[in-house]
Parts: structure tokens; C-alpha cells; sequence
């Protein structure tokens, strides 16, 4: 659905989840004023609204109470991209690893492909081309990762701890790539420490808004977004996190229009 959204309407929707925060659901609707401006791509803001509303995005005000606009839960999700960094770091970690190993033939690179690249969109990390780890769970992959290979007799699953004496850190620092994610933590960074002023036009604001946004998605395509007890020393995602939360919020009145 994020795919027929357009870059400044899934813009607004991070800006009003942020204005929102994470104890309310609702916001004060936009005065009349910025209602009658011109919205994205001279939409009126009013039947934007409506539009969102119909794609289940939000939920119009209510009789009772013309004032709230509610964001959905699927609104949130396009919101935020899907996940959750918040919550990921904060889940717990019982302290297993799970690992995933396959043997898929060269007549099946296709299939090889998809299951590395399946692999990465659930955020495992890679010790080798074949071996992939979670420190979670994986019994619904599990069945969605057997589907991509005509062979699933190639993939073997396993759940433990190592018993030579790897630590957790290795395993982390060996699986995922952590210095380049930290490159694009720092270029999040480095747009997240010039804004806008509060009394620029909103069109700077806007550019400055799809940039960052661009950004912050390559740093989350990268990022494994651990359970806090296993992120590495040095870590910068939760203060780009922290930060741009902040900077949303100064942003949303300049999302209006």
C-alpha cells in the first residue's frame, strides 16, 4: 500500500503520528484556514482527508466531536515504514540464537536470490552467503522461507547457543554491517542537525522532509534493530531516532501544505 502512497502524503502521515505521539491517538483538527489552502499537488487538505480516510489511513471526525482526526493502525504502520524501532529495541532477548542454513543448487540461483534477499527484509544478518542468525523466533518465516525453493529439504534451522566460546558481540559485529550503517546514521545526523528554521516556508521545509526521510529509510534498510542488550558499542540509531521523533514534530505544521 506504502507503494501507491504518494512521498508527500506518507511525509505528512510520519509528521502527524509524531505531533500525535505514542500516548494519544487522536489530534486536533486543522483550522479552517489551513483547510482552504492548497494541500499536495494543490489537493485541498479537506479532501486528502477524506481520501485517507477511505483507504482505512485515518478516520474522519466523529459526530460527537468534529474536532479529532484518529490515525489508524494501518495508518501508523505507513507512518513509520513498517516497523517499529522503538519496540524492537525494546523487546526482550531470551538469549538463543536462531540461525538458518541452506544448500540451494546453482540451477536455482533464482531461488538463492530470493532467499537472501526474503532473508535481509526480516532483518537476519549474514555470517556467510548461507548462514543467516535472528535473535528471534523465526517459526512464521520459517514456513514463508520454505515456500521460495522447489527443494525445502535444502534448508535446515537451528536454535541455541555456540559452545566454543563466541560472545553475542561477535556474532553481531560478524553478522551484520555495522560500520556502514553507521555511515548512513551519520548522514541522518548530519541533516537532522540543520532544519529549517520554524519561520521558513514550507517548501524548504518539504524538501528538507523528503531528504531526510530518504535517508532515515537507508539507515532502516540496513538496520537489524536489535533488542537493546545486543546493539554494539557506538550504536547511533537511537539518537537518530530521538532526534528526527523531535524535528517531525516541529515539522508538522509545514506537512499541512
Amino acid at each position: 500500500m506504502s507503494k501507491n502512497l504518494h512521498l508527500r502524503t506518507l511525509i505528512f502521515l510520519e509528521c502527524l503520528a509524531e505531533a500525535i505521539g505514542d500516548a494519544a491517538s487522536a489530534l486536533m483538527r486543522p483550522t479552517v484556514g489551513s483547510l482552504t489552502g492548497g494541500g499536495y499537488d494543490d489537493e485541498p487538505l479537506d479532501r486528502k482527508l477524506r481520501r485517507l480516510a477511505a483507504r482505512g489511513v485515518i478516520t474522519l471526525p466523529e459526530p460527537a466531536d468534529p474536532r479529532i482526526i484518529r490515525l489508524t493502525e494501518m495508518g501508523q504502520t505507513l507512518a513509520h515504514g513498517g516497523v517499529s524501532p522503538a519496540a524492537r529495541w525494546a523487546r526482550p532477548w531470551d538469549g538463543r540464537w536462531r540461525m538458518v542454513l541452506f544448500d540451494v543448487a546453482e540451477h536455482e540461483r533464482p531461488a538463492r536470490t530470493r532467499l537472501r534477499r526474503t532473508l535481509h527484509q526480516a532483518r537476519l544478518g549474514y555470517l556467510q552467503g548461507s548462514v543467516w542468525i535472528s535473535p528471534d523466533p523465526l517459526a512464521e518465516l520459517r514456513d514463508a522461507v520454505r515456500a521460495l525453493t522447489a527443494n525445502p529439504e535444502a534448508l535446515l534451522f537451528f536454535e541455541g547457543r555456540p559452545f566454543a566460546g563466541e560472545s553475542d558481540t561477535a556474532l553481531v559485529n560478524g553478522a551484520w554491517d555495522f560500520a556502514r550503517l553507521a555511515e548512513t546514521h551519520r548522514e541522518c545526523l548530519g541533516l537532522l542537525a540543520h532544519p529549517p528554521a520554524d519561520t521558513d516556508p514550507s517548501q524548504r521545509w518539504r524538501i528538507w522532509l523528503a531528504k531526510e526521510r530518504g535517508a532515515w529509510l537507508r539507515a532502516l534498510d540496513l538496520d537489524p534493530l536489535l533488542p537493546s542488550v545486543l546493539l554494539p558499542e557506538g550504536y547511533l540509531g537511537q539518537e537518530v531516532h530521538s532526534l528526527r521523533r523531535a524535528l517531525l514534530q516541529r515539522a508538522f505544521p509545514h506537512s499541512l501544505s
